[in-house]
């Protein structure tokens, strides 16, 4: 379980970022998303929610589906891109090159299976190390997938760490539509990272005695929310300083 903000607290952080719309790609699940998007329609709340999922494939690889109506069943990348495209969704690419789990840690055939489909890389992913979004960066110039920009964000401190600027062309499917076919302007910002900068880590010391010390059951969701609220208190809530990391005009 990684998404660990409820829904009023998600809308309240958007809404003080200024975003219109989150993804919301919770792992090899859509429930969460098409909750949070049925209320929102429900309540008449201007954020739009959109459908996804990251997708753990059988070699361990994530990739993600978006504007989805059901759960990504297949486990290999053929057929969860297949299942994608028959629901009318969008192919992403996210964290290419994270070692335990980019799609392209090994190499980039999978590109292949990409080419001409609604697909589009992660130029950027705001938990990333530096040398990752680098590596990332260089398939513009092997690639003629669009990229796209994301938070990566478990927790409300998380949230607006990358964001992706569209000129709106009706909503958010128009809009995002437009921006992988690069038919309009479109700007991914992104948190400043420096040289040697590591990958965004949660609960370090936790997971240094994890082997060694059990937490009872009953107190792991006591755990989470304390952890939760120290994060959001440490790193702060709310709009970041970002930098520009791509822009098509």
């Amino acid at each position: 379980m990684d998404g660990l903000m409820s829904f009023e607290s998600l809308v309240t952080t958007a809404q003080a970022i200024g975003l219109d719309a989150v993804a919301i790609t919770d792992h090899d699940t859509i429930a969460g998303a098409v909750e949070f998007q049925a209320r929102a329609l429900r309540e008449k709340i201007p954020l739009q929610f959109i459908v996804g999922e990251e997708k753990t494939l059988a070699d361990g690889s994530h990739f993600i589906g978006l504007f989805l109506k059901r759960p990504i069943e297949s486990g290999d990348l053929a057929g969860a891109i297949a299942e994608i495209d028959a629901q009318g969704g969008f192919c992403l690419i996210p964290h290419p090159f994270r070692r335990k789990d980019g799609l392209l840690r090994d190499g980039l055939e999978p590109l292949k299976l990409l080419e001409g489909k609604r697909a589009a890389f992660e130029i950027f992913n705001a938990k990333c190390s530096s040398m990752e979004n680098r590596r990332a960066a260089d398939l513009l110039r092997v690639t003629s997938l669009a990229p796209f920009g994301g938070s990566d964000a478990h927790y409300e401190s998380d949230l607006g760490e990358a964001m992706n600027v569209i000129e709106r062309a009706g909503d958010a499917r128009s809009s995002v539509e437009q921006m992988f076919g690069r038919r309009r302007p479109f700007q991914i910002l992104g948190k400043p990272q420096r040289t040697g900068d590591r990958e965004r880590a949660y609960a370090p010391l936790y997971y240094r005695v994890k082997k060694y010390v059990r937490l009872p059951k009953p107190l792991v969701p006591v755990a989470r929310e304390c952890y939760r609220r120290y994060r959001n208190w440490k790193y702060g809530v709310g709009s970041k300083p970002l930098r520009e990391v791509y822009r098509h005009a």
